[in-house]
């Protein structure tokens, strides 16, 4: 027998498409105008539902699990602001291409600017972080709202999935009464198959790309944020062991192989202004995924290559370096399968090039390390000897994921962050969602401000034994002391770094976490193996290092890394 359910058939006819969709997961947050939703999701037991309070908090719980399964993730919120603090998680969402399905209540047409409570204008709030938004019809009573209600659901589904994945929003306005329940007579709606076309190019456009390669005797493959990716990464391998050939990633490009460069930092920051017509490449390929590296980015803009060649399934001329030449309009991997046969090898000094700079920056950067003091730095040089090779590591933005550029030890290991749009905000509840949809070890590792921000991320019930957050408390935004600009004025402290004297344990005493404190080399040692430890629940260590001193110790990093002996 069928349970009661909302008595609004626009939310019978809107769940039963989610049901035939195959939605799973839906993260709703308390509300009143939401109730026919949240009534009707929670009688369904095909839905695994989650009740997060803070909306913000709520997105990026859901973003981190359809970031680890791939699928669409409702979020559904009461009408007013609850909408529009989704933004943050939508914007990541939209160009990390992950999808979410938000579907919000709102107050009716006629209540919109007339000063009624929790009511704003809704229709467009998210217009610009979505691949697609509808508003569903209030009223609903004849065959015309059945069939549109069931067109434009599937149509947001589509978008949501394909060509590549996204960000929708339905928009439903209810009228009062709100908790009338029911029990439906059974109607099933039309399910609208959506077939996805495998894009391959014409051979006569695989010819003449493989043309322009075969004569090239400088390419670069540079491969930004990508999602872990066994069979992209195998094709590159393969390709990497071309001598023409240099493959450079980065820690959340999830690529790694023998012939496959990593630590690009260290790498660039070698070439000296005499040398750069060795290692500036005649071909540039790029793939969709962004790059975190400045000193690359500097360097392709600054000596551009003849040919740029950008890869995407969406082909919207995506131009990071100002030196496109051709947009291809293909899935990398497909891309790659038919480039791959007609392609070869020849004689090339440019991968021998690459590859002695490479050897000559990890022979500083082992020295320099050797002896180098109690820093962010030098934790990282710790975490790179101790994360073990099973965990999936949440990398929390700015200094973060730029100091774990550096260290070989973890391209490695599955990578994830935050670099769609590349904000300090939802590190932490998106690494929540990911450990509690994965039940993986999960270890996020974040900076001070970002865990401080996101601190909501610990308010809800989800919360995975296997999570360890390893929060790097150098007493406010670091980068500022290291980035050009920011450490040379005296608003640095205040405005900048925005200096505190907070510590976490209270936070972790809060959310009843295990916490241990680091402040030094040797007890961060001494820390590491009991806190990677099985444990009942979740942990936190914070390592406190010096503000004043990081960024020094930085600059003199690379200093070294520069040097010729």
């Amino acid at each position: 027998m069928s349970k009661p359910v909302s008595d609004k058939k626009v939310v019978k006819a809107l769940i039963d498409i989610c049901l035939s969709e195959g939605l799973r997961e839906v993260v709703i947050s308390p509300g009143s105008r939401n109730a026919p939703l949240t009534l009707t999701f929670a009688a369904h037991q095909e839905f695994e539902c989650f009740s997060i309070v803070d909306e913000r908090s709520a997105a990026f719980f859901a973003l981190g699990m359809a970031q680890q399964t791939g699928r669409p993730v409702a979020l559904v919120c009461t009408s007013g602001t609850a909408l529009l603090n989704y933004a943050p998680a939508l914007a990541e969402a939209f160009y990390q291409n992950i999808p979410l399905i938000v579907i919000s209540a709102d107050r009716p047409l006629e209540w919109v600017d007339q000063g009624d409570g929790q009511t704003i204008r809704q229709v467009g709030a998210l217009s610009n972080v979505v691949k697609f938004a509808c508003q569903l019809p209030t009223s609903y009573g004849d065959e015309s709202d059945d069939w549109y209600v069931n067109r434009v659901v599937s149509e947001a589904f589509y978008h949501c999935r394909f060509v590549k994945p996204g960000p929708v929003h339905i928009n439903m306005p209810f009228r009062e009464p709100l908790y009338g329940k029911t029990v439906h007579a059974a109607q099933p709606q039309r399910k609208i198959q959506q077939i996805r076309s495998e894009y391959k190019l014409p051979e006569s456009e695989i010819d003449e790309l493989a043309s322009v390669w075969n004569e090239t005797d400088r390419i670069l493959i540079l491969a930004g944020s990508q999602t872990p990716n066994e069979e992209l990464n195998a094709l590159l391998r393969t390709i990497s062991t071309m001598e023409q050939v240099v493959v450079l990633t980065e820690t959340i490009s999830n690529i790694h192989g023998d012939k496959i460069f990593s630590g690009i930092d260290k790498i660039v920051s070698t070439i000296t202004e005499e040398e750069i017509h060795f290692y500036k490449p005649k071909l540039l390929i790029t793939l969709d995924g962004a790059v975190v590296s400045k000193m690359v980015k500097t360097f392709l803009r600054d000596y551009p290559a003849k040919y740029h060649w950008h890869i995407s399934p969406i082909n919207h001329h995506l131009d990071t370096y100002q030196q496109l030449s051709t947009a291809i309009e293909a899935d990398a991997v497909v891309f790659f399968s038919q480039l791959a046969p007609k392609i070869t090898s020849h004689k090339s000094r440019y991968q021998l090039t690459w590859d002695k700079s490479a050897e000559r920056a990890e022979n500083h950067h082992t020295e320099y390390l050797e002896k180098c003091a109690w820093s962010d730095l030098k934790v990282f040089d710790i975490l790179a000897k101790h994360v073990p090779a099973h965990y999936q590591v949440q990398w929390g933005n700015s200094s973060t994921v730029r100091y774990a550029q550096l260290f070989k030890e973890f391209h490695t290991i599955n990578n994830w962050s935050n670099r769609g749009t590349c904000g300090i905000d939802g590190s932490l509840s998106t690494a929540v969602g990911a450990a509690h949809i994965t039940q993986k070890e999960t270890l996020l590792v974040c900076g001070d401000l970002s865990f401080l921000y996101d601190s909501n991320g610990l308010w809800n019930n989800y919360l995975s034994a296997h999570l360890r957050i390893i929060v790097i408390n150098n007493g406010g935004g670091g980068i500022f002391r290291f980035i050009p600009g920011p450490s040379d004025f005296e608003e640095l402290e205040t405005y900048f770094e925005a200096s505190h004297g907070l510590n976490m344990k209270p936070m972790a005493e809060m959310y009843n976490l295990d916490y241990a404190l680091a402040d030094s080399e040797t007890v961060l040692q001494e820390q590491l193996d009991q806190f990677f430890a099985p444990g009942i629940k979740p942990k936190i260590l914070e390592i406190k290092t010096p503000s004043k001193e990081n960024a020094g110790i930085l600059k003199s990093y690379f200093k070294r890394i520069k040097e010729e002996l």
